[in-house]
């Protein structure tokens, strides 16, 4: 009675295991194949981690059996094996030196400084931050000015002792976009407005450094626009008592994947505009931002491409820089540069509680030009 038991919960997980491999696979085509073309596989790029765990699972399970089907998760798994580090780098402790060359770069999604929330503080938390961190450069998105808190530049000036910034805020009495600051000079600067979108865009400096001249593109993809119903919806995923077939699941779901599906065929065409003008850049290129999007979608792998990730490159554990319902974690704010040109260490996801967002940051230096 108890070898048939055992026996079927094997074919259960046999099948379980199928579904694993495949959804896992599919995940992996999420980097390649444009939204706009197959939106299921950008679905299953979201839960790319979720697979990973549930195919470690299976190998670990029928291993311990000795099954053959072990193999299925293994194969699966190393086919995608360079997806890992996007979620969790192998790197040792990298030590920084105290090299003249070396610069820090710091991307932040300030959230309008909580200007919307009651009893907001988180302003003078963001500034206080940002003073303790004293980047080199910094590239703020979701920045925010209004006819009361229109001397945000001054104070972030004063923080870095700079004169160099570059902003490209719209509206009229409360004013909201990208901000870059820079103890270096500013010698050119331009917006890459998106046709599709009113309230995204991106941004690019160049900025001399001595005898260099690199380019930062400060950017802000499309998002998804989740209001406080979506969230309210997000959070019921969590219950042990979810009913996935009510009408009111299945509405919301109906909701968020329209939502997410449009995100994604933005984006996907936003990206194609910024990898066209990074290629025709005359200088090295270090890309910071807000992707609203995760390690294994189409919008990442455009640019992963042409530049590397500093978290793969330099970061340690998991990177997730947005929770939702401060329970469902994501990484989709990125600093991207040019491995011929640059070093990067010490990259690191802050752990404040400002913004939605974490900010990230990391130390360039530029390659010794006889290095080989």
């Amino acid at each position: 009675m108890k070898k048939h038991s055992f026996s079927l919960l094997n074919i259960v997980f046999y099948l379980i295991n199928l579904i694993a491999c495949i959804l896992l696979l599919l995940s992996y085509l999420a980097n390649f194949i444009s939204p706009d073309s197959f939106t299921f596989l950008a679905y299953c790029g979201i839960i790319y981690p979720y697979l990973l765990s549930a195919n470690v699972f299976f190998v670990l399970y029928w291993a311990l059996q000795r099954k053959r089907y072990v193999f299925y998760s293994l194969i699966s798994i190393l086919i995608g094996f360079t997806f890992i580090p996007r979620l969790y780098p192998f790197n040792n402790k990298q030590e920084l030196t105290n090299d003249t060359a070396l610069f820090k770069v710091l991307s932040y999604n300030v959230h309008v400084f909580g200007m919307y929330e009651p009893d907001n503080h988180n302003k003078d938390s963001i500034f206080d931050y940002i003073a303790m961190q004293q980047p080199d450069i910094i590239c703020l998105q979701e920045y925010f000015q209004d006819h009361k808190n229109h001397l945000h530049d001054k104070v972030m000036q004063n923080i870095l002792q700079t004169k160099h910034q570059y902003l490209e805020i719209d509206g009229i009495n409360q004013k909201i976009g990208l901000a870059v600051f820079s103890k270096y000079p500013i010698i050119n600067q331009g917006i890459l407005a998106f046709t599709d979108s009113s309230n995204n865009k991106a941004v690019f400096t160049d900025l001399c450094l001595k005898n260099d001249t690199i380019r930062i593109y400060n950017i802000h993809f499309q998002s998804i626009y989740f209001d406080k119903e979506d969230y309210l919806f997000t959070s019921k995923f969590t219950k042990t008592d979810l009913d996935l077939k009510s009408e009111e699941m299945q509405t919301g779901s109906k909701r968020i994947l329209k939502k997410l599906k449009k995100g994604y065929i933005y984006r996907s065409e936003q990206v194609k505009h910024i990898v066209n003008h990074i290629k025709s850049s005359p200088y090295p290129v270090v890309v910071c931002g807000d992707f609203n999007d995760i390690p294994w979608s189409y919008t990442y792998h455009q640019i992963h491409k042409l530049l590397s990730d500093a978290f793969v490159s330099s970061g340690k554990g998991f990177g997730n820089t947005l929770f939702i319902n401060n329970k469902f974690p994501f990484r989709i704010d990125y600093i991207f540069y040019d491995k011929t040109f640059f070093n990067t260490s010490g990259f690191t996801v802050d752990k404040t509680a400002f913004s939605d967002h974490r900010p990230v940051y990391t130390y360039f230096s530029i390659k010794d030009k006889n290095q080989e």
